[in-house]
């Protein structure tokens, strides 16, 4: 490494404001660092606390014992609720608003260097408390909140009190159901309704089913990608999804969308029955696919139009499928917090 490269991983601020002042969010202590000022970027930093195994390690223990893809969903949505993820939007600092356009955090690893000299510099700085000294650095987080390049700098006053509150996005936690149904393939008729207990609310609730379809996806990629101007960049695009997609959809089938409506808007996951029994198999290329689903589309029943895509079908497909809601999407709304001293 040369040290022009090694420069650019230090943190050397042209002015840093030290904050120094801790916040609850959502059942998590946060200590609130500084705020620094570059040529480039003004970041908001951050550290806390969050015991976790790193992911590889949690991957190949768990895929050893793992039999269907049940089993690997289910652990999946347990590993996420032990991680409280959160945003910050915005931070008020003396009555000035900072809007932030991205972030980035990660466990604290001895052997990432930039991480290193990041805890450093706030050590050298004082901002790292002594009760921490007994803490794995694996286990510690540290973070950095991005504002928006067009924004202006806050003036901040060091000799007044910083008065600061942070504005935290709303964010979402899955949740199990597990509830089997049987539909046909195609456009249902109004009404048609399928009622589950919900664990969450201690009650029964229900959505609507508007039809299950079938979607050509290799079709679907084809014609994006011929909206793509440059040649070379459309063929090696398309090559790399239609890499991806053979674990997703083996050639020659389409994949089934449940098109459905929830009274209270809350977006559901499902999947074919016949998939989540089966065992995963695990691959290094893949690629996600999104619903389609317009925000503001109504749906027969009156309620938001949403879509999920379930699993490969035969493209003349036309019978029953036994499907299975396997769980739903709990918003946890914005807030505001303001900082402990």
């Amino acid at each position: 490494m040369i040290l022009k490269h090694l420069k650019q991983q230090m943190l050397l601020p042209i002015e840093e404001y030290i904050i120094n002042e801790r916040v609850h969010i959502r059942g998590r202590d946060v200590l609130i660092l500084s705020f620094t000022v570059d040529k480039e970027k003004n970041r908001l930093w951050i550290i806390y606390e969050e015991k976790s195994c790193p992911i590889n390690e949690i991957d190949c223990e768990y895929r050893e014992k793992i039999k269907t893809n049940r089993e690997e969903k289910l652990h999946s949505i347990e590993e996420h609720s032990r991680h409280k993820e959160f945003y910050i939007k915005q931070i008020e600092i003396q009555g000035q608003i900072v809007n932030f356009s991205s972030s980035r955090n990660s466990h604290i690893n001895n052997s990432n260097l930039e991480e290193i000299m990041q805890l450093q510099h706030f050590i050298e700085k004082g901002l790292i408390p002594e009760e921490w000294d007994d803490i794995n650095l694996e286990n510690l987080v540290i973070a950095q909140y991005e504002q928006m390049e067009e924004e202006i700098t806050p003036s901040i006053d060091k000799t007044k009190e910083l008065d600061i509150k942070l504005y935290i996005n709303q964010s979402f936690i899955e949740k199990p159901i597990q509830h089997c149904f049987k539909v046909d393939f195609g456009k249902q008729n109004i009404g048609t309704k399928i009622v589950y207990y919900d664990k969450e609310l201690g009650r029964e609730s229900c959505f609507f089913i508007n039809e299950i379809y079938s979607f050509d996806i290799y079709e679907d990629i084809k014609e994006k990608a011929e909206k793509i101007e440059d040649r070379e960049i459309r063929d090696k695009n398309l090559n790399i999804f239609m890499e991806g997609l053979k674990n997703v959809c083996p050639r020659g089938k389409n994949l089934a969308v449940i098109k459905y409506e929830t009274v209270d808007n809350i977006q559901l996951n499902f999947y074919i029955k016949d998939y989540l029994e089966a065992t995963p198999i695990y691959s290094n290329s893949s690629i996600g696919i999104i619903g389609r689903t317009n925000k503001n589309e109504i749906g027969i029943n009156g309620y938001r139009l949403r879509e999920c895509v379930l699993q490969p079908i035969d493209k003349d497909f036309s019978g029953e499928l036994e499907i299975e809601l396997f769980s739903q999407f709990l918003e946890i709304p914005e807030e505001s917090v303001k900082s402990i001293r």
